[in-house]
């Protein structure tokens, strides 16, 4: 798939804003390229915040242990935030007919396995950062810590 200039600007800014943090940048480009293909700036919004969200849920989920008070409906949260986020990679998706493209995300993002749920967590991680970064430039910095210290 053929990135425009304007998306892979956004991601490599985004990829130094993140201090080279970014874990799927290929994968980000793709996916906003396809919002912008749709035209459809409310679907790339709702891809961030729910990747966002989902990031959030993790780091809060991994520093609980089973059996601690809040635990079973912070996982429960984090499903639902899997699942709207991969709804919102899986909507981005129709905006092509490439077959290997579509593969691809399938098997990374869409099977029902360890591996990848990992890689959605791993890419939630980026739209974290972009969510982070929309932050900052609406509120003019950051008294967030980054989505790696979270």
């Amino acid at each position: 798939m053929e990135i425009s200039d304007d998306t892979l600007a956004v991601v490599a800014y985004l990829q130094e804003y993140s201090g080279n943090n970014l874990r799927k940048p290929d994968d980000l480009a793709i996916v906003l390229e396809l919002c912008a293909l749709q035209t459809d700036a409310a679907l790339a919004q709702r891809i961030i915040t729910s990747g966002a969200a989902l990031w959030r849920v993790y780091r809060a989920l991994r520093r609980m242990r089973r059996g601690d008070e809040g635990y079973r409906q912070l996982e429960d949260e984090f499903t639902a935030q899997v699942n709207e986020f991969r709804l919102g990679i899986a909507t981005a998706l129709d905006a092509t007919d490439e077959e290997p493209l579509l593969e691809r995300f399938q098997a990374v993002y869409m099977e029902l396995t360890t591996g990848a749920l990992r890689n959605v967590v791993d890419f939630a991680h980026d739209f974290a950062y972009l969510k982070q970064l929309q932050n900052d430039q609406r509120w003019g910095g950051s008294s967030s810590p980054s989505p790696q210290e979270q």
